[in-house]
């Protein structure tokens, strides 16, 4: 990347992103904008202006905030001093046995607030009455396409804009007061011989975290906060800390009033090593306004903490010793100090190249729900649902669940729906197919759906049908990126096409799922739906058909040329005999058929009967079609006949829409309320209801949403598409859902990702 000019630099601070979406009043209440880069952990930005969920450790803790982390504004003029906190006025929590538990509850805040986004900007304005100044607080990270690097970088980057309302001069402070969290998670507390600095770097100036012990721990590391303003103050310790009866909040007060800064506790001596409750601190932007005039400052915050517990969560098969990796983020960097000194000169850069990015898909002719889902969702990738080891391998959970990660293992029957890796990050989407190639198969060609760690001890017992075929697709999207050298694919496909071909052969084991070699699966099949499916069912085969086709074209870039021609004669009579005997006329079902000769290893078999519980049967699935989703993302031509593909779209927009749910049963999870639209995951419009139905049947989730929107795109129904695709977003407007995270299994959740796939579909329908 070329560095800035001087000029360019100062043009640039006047420059403004695109805003994608404006939310107000009750849209803010859980607002919550993950900021950080890829695997490094993050903080967010909450609807309110609130700094929250801080989650920089290796590990989720949801809805943390640690005792001080807040922005505070003090205004003198001569009208008097004022103070408010730079959040939105708290909506409620008073009805406490003391009140509403927030430690500035007391404080008073602003009025007025509305959040405007375009991931990864969130900006927060806030006014007030009875405050001479207008805040704008805003909050970004890089995310860069195709500079992963860029994109991960453990910074967050706050941008505070003053404007005097008054017609007379006045004078500002912004304060940033923090606890010294080096130790702790928010779960486990190791805070004892905490010591904050004074730091600077390049005019910039502010305070760094550390701790005199060095200890291979996820909790260990340092943080640095720091300012651009001209005039900043630090106080590393406070005068009045542990002052009971809430004194230290009364020293807060008094001091803040009086001068807009609270001074440094014997600035002369260095700071000595934290009792076990740690150091709080505060760092003081002085900012002077003349009338009506509108100033900014920054922020930086940037952290290092080299390592990471691999068995929270994960599948985890090795010893004491082997369950602390380091994290790649970290290693570039000596402490966060170095991660600021290294930023603070690009910042401009990053921030332009960000901004790019974010005007490349406002600019796009899609509707905005479908810009606001391809980007929002985006949110993911900054999350603990993915994290990078460090050799630089990419894993992924598929959510997160509260002080964890959920579902280990790049759970393959959920990560094949994902297209933002693909697009915007192939060296990650690279890394995780290669690791699953290379050590997930087996000597019979099973592939072991979730990793485990260390990778080279793979230990998880089933292969999916799903996953496996939905892995050899993406084994194709990785080898055909245009940005890849033929050398480098070609010998990328060299390695790995072996392993490709072991896969495809599994499926014609003896009592596998195809071992007839008819081009139908018809055995045990695992599949996202964490059930089997027996007998042929359009989900399973459609892949596998799709796999073949992919497999070919490998074959054939390889010189195996015979195993090509017999995988494609082979993707040929499947899809003849779905047409034939799956499909009803409206769209495909399942024909449940369980083998009475047992299954292959790795198959499964669980609830195998003659009336095995958990299937489809004749019901309407939201992504019977998802192997043609997949082929048309790497470009294998339609699967099916055509007529049947839109036909079949048609129903099940048809059948699964929901206006509302207001008379919808079901027993499972309430991703959706009673006056929410959305489209459910299996109908059945024409009876027939299994007793016991695969278990989600009666949810919706928003990656299936997102798939089943993309193929309507795919297919020229404009309208059913964005119609699904905005139920999405309008459930995630900030009122009762956060807008960058759409849990399904755990929150910030992997497959939301298919999202992305939305704007190019968009484009070509």
């Amino acid at each position: 990347m070329r560095y800035a000019t001087a000029t360019e630099r100062a043009k640039l601070r006047d420059m403004d992103w695109p805003i994608i979406r404006r939310y107000t009043g009750p849209q803010l209440n859980e607002i919550s904008m993950p900021v950080g880069g890829i695997g490094t952990g993050f903080f967010s930005l909450g609807g309110r202006g609130d700094l929250r969920d801080f989650q920089l450790m290796s590990r989720p803790n949801r809805g943390w905030r640690p005792m001080y982390a807040h922005l505070l504004l003090w205004t003198e003029n001569a009208a008097g001093r004022k103070m408010r906190v730079i959040e939105r006025a708290l909506p409620g929590g008073f009805a406490g046995d003391s009140g509403n538990p927030e430690v500035f509850a007391a404080f008073p805040r602003f009025e007025h607030a509305e959040f405007d986004a375009s991931y990864p900007f969130g900006r927060v304005r806030l006014a007030d009455s009875d405050t001479p100044v207008d805040v704008t607080l805003e909050a970004f990270n890089p995310l860069i396409p195709h500079h992963t690097d860029e994109s991960s970088l453990p910074v967050g980057i706050l941008r505070i804009t003053l404007h005097n309302k008054a017609d007379t001069a006045l004078k500002t402070s912004v304060s940033f007061l923090g606890s010294n969290i080096i130790g702790c998670d928010g779960i486990d507390y190791d805070l004892k011989d905490n010591v904050t600095e004074i730091a600077h770097f390049e005019g910039w100036k502010g305070m760094a975290w550390s701790k005199t012990r060095a200890e291979k721990d996820p909790r260990f590391g340092t943080m640095t906060i720091l300012s651009d303003a001209r005039d900043v103050r630090v106080a590393r310790r406070w005068k009045f800390r542990d002052r009971p009866w809430e004194g230290e909040k009364l020293g807060i007060l008094d001091e803040i009033l009086e001068k807009g800064y609270i001074a440094d506790d014997e600035p002369d001596k260095p700071c000595p090593p934290s009792p076990s409750d740690t150091w709080d601190s505060s760092i003081h932007a002085m900012v002077e306004l003349g009338p009506h005039e509108s100033k900014t400052i920054q922020f930086l915050i940037t952290w290092h903490f080299p390592w990471r517990r691999v068995d929270l969560g994960w599948n985890f098969s090795g010893g004491v010793a082997d369950r602390i990796r380091g994290n790649y983020y970290a290693k570039p960097f000596h402490d966060a100090l170095d991660v600021a000194a290294r930023v603070i000169p690009r910042i401009d850069d990053l921030r332009k190249a960000t901004s790019a990015f974010v005007a490349s898909v406002a600019e796009r002719r899609a509707p905005a729900a479908l810009k606001e889902a391809a980007l929002f969702n985006l949110a993911v990738l900054n999350t603990h649902t993915c994290f990078r080891l460090e050799d630089g391998s990419f894993f992924g959970f598929e959510g997160c669940s509260g002080t964890s990660g959920c579902c280990a293992g790049s759970c393959t029957h959920v990560w094949n729906y994902e297209e933002a890796t693909v697009n915007l990050f192939p060296d990650l989407h690279e890394s995780m197919v290669s690791n699953h190639l290379k050590f997930g198969v087996t000597t019979t060609g099973a592939e072991r759906f979730r990793q485990s760690l260390p990778i080279t001890n793979p230990t998880w017992g089933i292969a999916a049908a799903d996953g496996q075929m939905g892995l050899i697709i993406r084994a194709l999207q990785t080898f055909r990126p245009s940005a890849r050298s033929s050398k480098d694919r070609a010998e990328w496909l060299r390695e790995h096409y072996p392993h490709v071909k072991k896969m495809i052969e599994f499926a014609w084991v003896p009592n596998g799922w195809d071992a007839d070699k008819d081009g139908v699966m018809e055995g045990s099949q695992h599949n996202t739906y964490d059930v089997e499916f027996f007998g042929p069912n359009p989900m399973c085969t459609v892949y596998y058909i799709a796999a073949l086709r992919a497999v070919a074209i490998m074959a054939e870039h390889v010189g195996d040329l015979e195993f090509g021609k017999e995988c494609a004669e082979l993707a040929t009579k499947g899809s003849k005999w779905v047409d034939s005997h799956l499909y009803n006329g409206n769209f495909y079902v399942q024909r449940a058929d369980p083998s009475k000769g047992g299954w292959a290893p790795f198959t499964g078999g669980m609830g195998a009967n003659e009336h095995p519980p958990f299937q489809i049967g004749p019901g309407c699935l939201i992504d019977q079609l998802v192997g043609q989703y997949k082929a048309n993302r790497a470009h294998l031509g339609d699967l099916l006949d055509t007529f049947h593909i839109k036909t079949a779209l048609k129903n099940i927009h048809k059948n699964n829409y929901r206006p509302n749910f207001r008379d919808h049963y079901h027993n499972m999870r309430t991703f959706v309320a009673q006056d929410d639209a959305g489209t459910l995951i299996c109908s059945y419009p024409d009876g027939g209801r299994p007793a016991v139905p695969f278990p989600y049947w009666g949810e919706c989730m928003t990656g299936f949403e997102y798939q089943l929107a993309v193929l309507l795109l795919d297919y020229g129904m404009k309208r059913e598409g964005l119609e699904v695709a905005k139920a999405v977003r309008d459930r995630h407007d900030g009122s009762r859902r956060n807008p960058f995270n759409e849990p399904e299994c755990g929150s910030f959740y992997a497959r939301s990702m298919a999202s992305w796939a939305l704007l190019d579909a968009w484009d070509k329908s």
